[in-house]
């Protein structure tokens, strides 16, 4: 009997911690989770912005594009390049000016800047999703929230493999029976159907939230580092950099098994040439790199995903495992849609308290009531 009445002190006491975790973050948390869902499908609303006129067969040369920016937008400097992602899709060039940051969409056959990328509101809802709009702050709250959303997960697990457990009832939610009832299993429904998912973005958001703490984590478990980093290069200037051609063709020389999909310009006093690939096989969508001497196009270091530390690899896998970068718009569907779930969870988990604890104020009050005849009798 003591046993017994200890889980159940154990049991009341975390659908206590449950109840008012979920309550007290859940909005925060659904906010996140909402705007998460946005971003997984950022490539897609930018896509659908982009001109008709931009689509082709791919013709023209990185120094075409490089030329045409060059002509449309005196005074830019190129930072970013990034590759049709289809035959004849855009170039989406990322230039700097006057320290204002573009993006121009450059037709495949030409190398024509036909459009500049204006999704202000895209921009806002990634920031609203990484940063709370407080920077740094923000990022810190973000990740505390991530936190939250894996402990309510794991405690909502246990609450249900504590209780009378029904297999039942990870479909059954049954529209009789009153509000209350209705609002309970729909919360836990939607709890155990996308529990292994929310545990896993949870998990990632929490890693991205705190790279530092997570990559020490990773070398102190694995005794491996947890990122690898560029070559350093001294003072690249503009007027020292290569025709673009010439880094693609000797990156692509280098990894011959990738396919281009970013080439990055040094930005700064220091740093080499970046083009990013993907091989088959690959968890991130650019996770190879060929380094390359700005001023000479000689590759400087090959890194392969395949080939990197395990803690390395690890930590590579969060932002691809957060944001379903991979299997294309399948498992962006899939990892879109539970963004909803925790909206849909605190609604339900408050609509399930409220009732409740209005009936516990009208016992208590009635109570009241009642001592107070008895004490004027």
């Amino acid at each position: 009997m003591a046993r017994k009445t200890g889980r159940l002190g154990v049991r009341a006491l975390l659908k206590w911690a449950h109840t008012w975790t979920g309550l007290l973050a859940g909005l925060v948390i659904a906010v996140v989770s909402l705007t998460g869902s946005v971003i997984v499908f950022r490539s897609e609303i930018e896509g659908a912005r982009i001109p008709k006129g931009a689509s082709g067969p791919t013709a023209a040369g990185l120094d075409e594009i490089a030329l045409q920016v060059a002509t449309s937008n005196p005074g830019v400097r190129i930072r970013r390049l990034r590759f049709p992602e289809h035959a004849g899709d855009p170039y989406i060039v990322q230039v700097d000016a006057s320290g204002e940051t573009r993006r121009l969409v450059c037709e495949a056959s030409t190398g024509r800047v036909i459009a500049t990328l204006n999704a202000g509101w895209v921009e806002w809802t990634i920031d609203l999703h990484r940063n709370l709009l407080a920077a740094k702050t923000g990022r810190k709250a973000v990740g505390v929230a991530g936190i939250v959303l894996f402990t309510l997960a794991a405690s909502g697990m246990l609450l249900w493999l504590g209780g009378a457990r029904q297999w039942r009832s990870w479909i059954s939610v049954r529209p009789q029976g009153g509000t209350r009832r209705f609002h309970f299993e729909l919360h836990r429904a939607a709890g155990l159907w996308s529990y292994a998912l929310l545990t896993l973005v949870g998990f990632t958001g929490i890693g991205l939230a705190y790279p530092d703490t997570f990559r020490s984590a990773l070398h102190f478990l694995t005794g491996q580092p947890a990122s690898s980093k560029a070559p350093v290069v001294r003072k690249p200037e503009a007027a020292l950099l290569r025709p673009l051609s010439e880094y693609l063709r000797a990156g692509t020389g280098a990894m011959a098994d990738g396919v281009p999909i970013e080439l990055r310009l040094p930005d700064g006093e220091k740093g080499p040439v970046d083009l990013r690939l993907h091989r088959s096989g690959d968890l991130s969508p650019s996770g190879n790199h060929v380094y390359i001497e700005p001023s000479t196009g000689k590759v400087l270091a090959v890194s392969r995903a395949a080939d990197q530390p395990l803690a390395a690899r690890i930590f590579a896998a969060l932002a691809p495992l957060h944001y379903g970068e991979f299997g294309g718009l399948p498992v962006k569907v899939i990892w879109g849609l539970p963004g909803l779930v925790p909206a849909l969870l605190f609604v339900t988990g408050l609509m399930t308290w409220w009732p409740a604890k209005q009936r516990k104020t009208a016992t208590v009050l009635e109570e009241d009531l009642t001592l107070v005849a008895s004490a004027q009798r």
